[in-house]
């Protein structure tokens, strides 16, 4: 009796020991393979196959929140994991003048990410989602601070907030990720020279995409977060307007969405923006960096991140021309203004001078502003 029973106390002991070691050990395992930072998880080799990898090693933990990674193909594009049409997010729509024609309705098959640390997943449940990597060992821990400010609680249910919603976060040993809706493309693929005669947005559609963009500068330096990398390609558009190719002024707009908090930087909710000050470049080298900048960030000077926000954004919206020319001079001067809130009140007022048959027009651009090309990201 008494050998049955220390052999129960041994069996028990040990079922313990494993039931607390191998998980552990298996999640050391599975962190061993994942790349050390978040750089590295940028560019984690020289091929598709070095990034797919990542994404494998990965698989376990994704599963363990319910999700699977869509399957991916060559050029960085994936496709749903069982070959079905996403679920309506009400994040992402058609527009009329394509759905009246068949519509592009294959593009919703279909995700193309820029760099490896945005995933596309699906859930148990058949709803899709972009997994974004955001900190990984400490490095983006400002970033999660920024989204959970701005984009989660009730600061999410705000009109005047455009920051793209994070759904969940994903825990795993030192890396979270984070869960965001998918919505529709980057402002960069309906403004610019080389998308005027195929996108065919009218300077209407695009001048409310900037007014909702510096919209979404206005709230959160309103919450004294700094994005710090608030150029255009950083705010997503839920479809093309296109209202040249439609011949017809929109009843509807589409919603836009910043995103892509990795460089953001928080301050104290009591501060005074105009009392923030950062030294250094957001990137960090600014050796590799190819975007057009301040002066002081270069030269290494104290600058507010909330001006060069408002710098960013107007950068691309100098080279605008709409034709009209008491708009087009508000244009050039954008870049010269100090405050999100000065630039938003500026340029919608400026808009809401004119009638809708106005901006109904075809955009063209200049080639240079102030000696400074269009920087095509």
């Amino acid at each position: 009796m008494s050998l049955s029973k220390g052999l129960y106390v041994c069996v028990a002991i040990s079922a313990t020991v494993t039931a607390w070691y191998y998980p552990r050990w298996r999640d050391s395992k599975i962190r061993a393979q994942l790349p050390v930072d978040i750089d590295t998880w940028r560019f984690p080799g020289k091929n598709r196959e070095a990034e797919e990898r990542v994404w494998m090693v990965f698989a376990p933990v994704l599963a363990r929140y319910g999700l699977v990674s869509w399957a991916c193909f060559e050029h960085s594009i994936q496709h749903p994991p069982d070959g079905e049409y996403p679920r309506y997010n009400g994040y992402r729509h058609i527009p009329v003048f394509d759905a009246q024609r068949g519509g592009p309705l294959k593009a919703f098959q279909r995700w193309q990410y820029v760099n490896p640390v945005n995933r596309a997943v699906r859930s148990h449940d058949g709803q899709d989602f972009i997994c974004r990597v955001i900190v990984v060992k400490g490095h983006g821990s400002n970033a999660l601070q920024a989204l959970r400010r701005l984009a989660t609680g009730l600061n999410a249910f705000r009109s005047d907030n455009h920051v793209l919603p994070m759904l969940r976060e994903i825990h795993f040993q030192d890396i979270t990720c984070g869960l965001f809706p998918i919505t529709g493309e980057s402002m960069a693929e309906s403004f610019g020279p080389d998308r005027t005669r195929y996108i065919q947005n009218s300077v209407g559609d695009l001048l409310d995409m900037f007014i909702q963009a510096f919209e979404a500068l206005v709230f959160i330096h309103a919450e004294k977060v700094a994005h710090r990398d608030a150029f255009y390609d950083n705010f997503l558009v839920q479809w093309r307007p296109q209202s040249i190719r439609a011949q017809q002024i929109p009843c509807s707009r589409p919603r836009v969405y910043l995103i892509d908090f990795e460089t953001a930087i928080c301050f104290p909710e009591d501060s005074v923006n105009e009392d923030c000050t950062c030294i250094g470049h957001p990137f960090g080298n600014i050796d590799n960096y190819a975007r057009p900048t301040i002066r002081a960030v270069g030269e290494g000077k104290p600058y507010n991140p909330f001006i060069l926000d408002v710098w960013q954004l107007s950068y691309h919206l100098a080279f605008l021309e709409t034709s009209i020319p008491e708009l087009d001079e508000v244009l050039l001067g954008l870049r010269a203004r100090r405050t999100a809130s000065e630039v938003l009140k500026c340029l919608a007022g400026a808009v809401a001078s004119l009638t809708p048959e106005m901006l109904h027009v075809s955009p063209t651009y200049r080639d240079q502003v102030g000696g400074r090309p269009f920087y095509i990201v």
